[in-house]
């Protein structure tokens, strides 16, 4: 018989940062889970799909992540009615299954049956309870997040209020799974002349080399003949805070393209950015250092190339020296988002 889902106060929690949960004894004979990292099943009445709630997750899950070239989601979307919900599905990585109870459509009592009486009355009386994550609970390495509520206007107000948390739970567990396999085999000579000159650590994946390389720079890349991944970082002494507005960035990331980042062939020839997508920026903790994070699309001057780029700019106390991190992918023709998820995970490994 299939276990009912069971609340205790050990596994409800109301924030998404403390919610993970896995009561599974041992799942040494479950299968793997099938799909990809950013592939997501949403199950839940079709209805309510159609209306707010469903467009609610789709605005969670289903954004256009800013600063793409082309329209890129966070994670590719598929509903699937509860009725269709069957075991081959439920093998997915990443399944979202979501209910209320209002309304008595067949779904929505099917969907209900996963939960014992003893739920159901807290759901109705709690109106704080929304949400639960189960890891592994029909296949190894998957995460189901069940949302919940006694009607659909508190469980919209909920995943509201909540988005970027939700998201974030999820995106995160795509990023571990991305540092696992693409930073796993790495050129610790590179690394380890890295910290010799400048004191710093950065993971090089395998296949990256020193494009260029001086007394306050250096040009990570990887080029195969379909793609390109770049990284870049630079630092001089740090004189004022104006370096953080927005303007004072652009110019900053200007002056260091226009002197590193020309074409080898060509040197007239060089990096700046596509004025049409202005830059995204925001506060970040990057290594328990201020940091602003930016987003945005680069571009040769002749036009020739183009992509997108996301940069770090932070101040290090103890040595005084002003820092710009950057990686960009040069990839015509093909989707960008994974490979920036991985420009991300390298970027997010530099140590001092």
């Amino acid at each position: 018989m299939k276990q009912k889902i069971i609340f205790s106060t050990l596994i409800l929690f109301y924030l998404l940062s403390n919610c993970s949960s896995d009561n599974q004894t041992s799942n040494n004979f479950l299968p793997n889970a099938t799909g990809t990292e950013s592939e997501m099943l949403i199950v839940m009445d079709s209805s309510k799909f159609k209306n707010n709630l469903g467009r609610s997750l789709i605005n969670v899950f289903g954004e256009n992540i800013y600063g793409l070239p082309q329209p890129e989601p966070y994670f590719d979307l598929k509903y699937i009615r509860p009725n269709n919900f069957n075991n081959i599905l439920k093998f997915a990585k990443n399944i979202i299954i979501t209910f209320t109870l209002e309304g008595n459509s067949p779904s929505s009592r099917l969907l209900r049956k996963e939960f014992n009486q003893s739920s159901i009355e807290k759901i109705e009386k709690d109106t704080s309870l929304f949400m639960m994550i189960k890891k592994d609970q029909y296949a190894k390495g998957q995460e189901i997040l069940y949302l919940f509520s006694k009607d659909d206007s508190t469980l919209l107000e909920h995943i509201k209020k909540n988005k970027n948390k939700l998201r974030n739970y999820f995106e995160n567990r795509v990023i571990k799974n991305v540092n696992k396999k693409k930073l796993s085999n790495t050129n610790k000579n590179i690394s380890k002349d890295l910290i010799k000159r400048f004191g710093y650590n950065i993971t090089v994946p395998s296949g990256f080399s020193i494009g260029k390389l001086d007394s306050q720079f250096v040009w990570l890349r990887e080029i195969d003949p379909e793609l390109e991944k770049n990284i870049f970082i630079y630092f001089e002494n740090y004189i004022s805070d104006e370096i953080f507005y927005k303007k004072n960035i652009e110019d900053f990331r200007k002056k260091i393209t226009l002197k590193y980042l020309r074409d080898i062939e060509n040197p007239s020839i060089y990096m700046t950015y596509q004025k049409e997508l202005p830059f995204l920026k925001k506060e970040v903790n990057f290594k328990k250092r201020f940091s602003i994070e930016t987003r945005g699309l680069w571009k040769l001057s002749d036009i020739s190339g183009g992509g997108p780029f996301l940069s770090y700019t932070f101040v290090d106390k103890d040595s005084n020296r002003l820092y710009y991190l950057e990686g960009y992918v040069y990839a015509p023709g093909s989707k960008k988002r994974d490979l920036m998820r991985e420009i991300y995970s390298i970027l997010w490994s530099f140590k001092i």
